[in-house]
């Protein structure tokens, strides 16, 4: 029974996801099952969820030297809608970018606006302050270049609320992309597909890597230095064609610093579909 690996890394991410594929000796039925699994193992893996897309393109672009930020607006300031506010957070990048520039140094980001959720005491990123409570604002991923960062990026921003800048936890990437969505799930309802959250031109892809395994005795097992790792999986009615898949960071000659985030870390249940 052969089997198809596919390997997705972006940074320290890594996504690993094994399913058997038909061949030309299987009966119609085992063929049908190899293909259920094989749909359920693509619908986990072809990314169609906002987050899990945001999740690797984080993972590809940013690392633990880089800043997770929150940009609002005070009174006098606060934009009339999300459009007017996307162009207000663009007119700041275009002055952080000219900045950077001059020094020969690039900018990244990633970014979403929102505006409808209450204020909440225990959120990921920790009690949102009273200008985010119902209230137009930013969370903004963006790379670092030096000490000086901080006061640059308070002294450019002109929407004269607070800014609360963070530097970024790679043990937090998928909860992080989670967080910077949960706004569009909840409100907006987004298709499928659908991109929630708006990043800059330069931003790195992630890779994609496919290895047929001509055999079935292939399993997955956490590689050397894993960390954080996790597996999911399901078979289909008939018992036929497992799929299995597992998700994991793997530094290289660098280890991780302290945690920045207080809330203790959650595990993502699998990825489960019905049969």
């Amino acid at each position: 029974m052969a089997k198809r690996l596919k390997h997705i890394r972006a940074g320290l991410v890594n996504y690993d996801y094994l399913v058997a594929v038909p061949s030309k000796g299987d009966s119609p039925r085992v063929r049908a099952a190899k293909q259920a699994a094989s749909t359920a193992a693509q619908q986990c893996m072809n990314l169609k969820n906002s987050w899990r897309e945001l999740e690797l393109k984080a993972a590809a672009n940013f690392t633990a030297r880089d800043y997770v930020i929150t940009y609002t607006y005070d009174d006098a300031h606060l934009p009339a809608d999300k459009g007017q506010a996307g162009k207000e957070l663009q007119k700041y990048f275009r002055k952080l970018r000219a900045a950077r520039k001059k020094r020969g140094q690039v900018l990244r980001y990633v970014y979403v606006t929102e505006g409808f959720h209450a204020k909440q005491a225990a959120s990921f990123l920790g009690e949102d302050g009273h200008l985010e409570d119902r209230r137009i604002h930013h969370h903004v991923l963006l790379n670092a270049t030096g000490p000086g960062d901080y006061d640059e990026l308070r002294s450019l921003w002109h929407g004269g609320g607070y800014i609360r800048i963070e530097p970024l936890d790679v043990h937090y990437y998928r909860e992080l992309a989670k967080y910077m969505t949960k706004e569009a799930r909840e409100f907006g309802k987004p298709k499928v597909g659908e991109r929630t959250w708006r990043g800059s031109r330069n931003l790195r892809s992630y890779e994609v890597e496919y290895t047929d395994i001509p055999s079935d005795s292939m399993t997955l097992a956490p590689p050397f230095g894993a960390v954080d790792y996790e597996s999911f999986g399901e078979t289909n009615p008939y018992g036929y064609a497992l799929f299995v898949g597992a998700r994991y960071l793997l530094y290289g000659e660098s280890q991780p610093g302290k945690l920045s985030y207080t809330a203790g870390r959650r595990r993502q249940a699998a990825c489960h579909f019905p049969s």
